[in-house]
């Protein structure tokens, strides 16, 4: 797994003013270190922020569709832009807006006119914050070798996304997965090659788990999982099925394994997030592993649910 922290250049900042010319003072200034990006409306700033995902915001405190307040709290009050710092640029501010700034969950304000230095200083410093605080959540709930989610991560947002998902009267589905024969592939060609196996099978997953909200994890050893939250049970069963396919496009020999190649078994289940809630996500995993045994017992290289 890639640990390096994204360099600035790679970062991109969203300028948010209705002033074409204060958009292009900043983006001037910050154009060198950073990618920007410019908005001229609160409204056009939020979309650009669910799409774009920013690693920094800088924001107008008057505007005239949406105030600069009222964009921040929008944002801090969506899950998936919630997280982006939000730097206000004011050309007057009071104690009691200087309140609201940070009421409103910003991280940071300067003054116009700008001072070029202040502003990229600044800039730096709340983008390192940000990507040393990513680079520590990767360490904590990936996988290093396989750069999946790991069980921390389950036992610690899972429950969450339940929350979430059953506030929504919505259903979640689990796929539970298992390499064919992975301790005969391990035995006869070596834990690198080994290694290198599970890199693959959990490419093979991560390339159709690609919904914000959707978790693939190593749950141990060579079993995987995959966490679906509002999806039903055909849906859940094409991913699995989509899983395996990109699988066997690797076409990763194994001496022992069915068409003398690597497979996966699968079992998958579907419950309601508000059953979940009450007793645990744990019910909604045996249910899968229950299909992923009978996967293995039938034959493997199936997908049963």
């Amino acid at each position: 797994m890639q640990l390096d922290i994204k360099p600035f250049v790679s970062c991109k900042v969203l300028i948010v003013d209705d002033e074409p010319l204060s958009r292009l003072l900043l983006s001037t200034i910050l154009e060198p270190i950073v990618e920007c990006i410019t908005a001229s409306t609160g409204s056009e700033a939020i979309g650009i922020c669910e799409s774009v995902q920013p690693d920094l915001i800088l924001l107008d405190m008057n505007m005239p569709d949406m105030d600069g307040l009222s964009v921040c709290r929008t944002l801090k009050a969506n899950e998936s832009t919630a997280n982006i710092p939000v730097m206000f640029v004011t050309s007057t501010i009071d104690v009691e807006t200087e309140n609201d700034c940070w009421e409103v969950g910003a991280c940071d304000f300067v003054m116009k006119p700008v001072t070029a230095s202040t502003l990229i200083h600044r800039v730096k410093n709340h983008l390192q914050s940000k990507l040393r605080t990513e680079l520590l959540e990767k360490m904590t709930f990936h996988d290093q070798l396989t750069g999946l989610y790991n069980r921390l991560y389950l036992s610690n947002e899972i429950p969450l996304l339940i929350k979430q998902v059953a506030r929504d009267n919505g259903a979640i589905g689990v796929i539970m997965l298992d390499i064919d024969f992975f301790k005969l592939f391990n035995d006869k060609y070596g834990h690198v090659e080994g290694d290198s196996c599970l890199q693959q099978v959990a490419q093979a997953i991560a390339e159709n788990v690609k919904r914000p909200k959707d978790a693939a994890i190593r749950y141990g050893g060579e079993e995987f999982m995959v966490v679906l939250p509002y999806t039903d049970l055909e849906g859940v069963e094409k991913i699995a099925l989509d899983i395996q396919a990109s699988l066997a496009v690797k076409d990763i020999d194994h001496y022992a394994g069915i068409g003398n190649k690597v497979t996966l078994s699968a079992g998958f289940a579907v419950m309601d997030a508000n059953d979940i809630r009450e007793t645990g996500i744990v019910t909604l995993i045996e249910a899968a592993d229950a299909h992923l045994f009978a996967s293995k017992e039938n034959g493997k290289n199936q997908v049963n649910g």
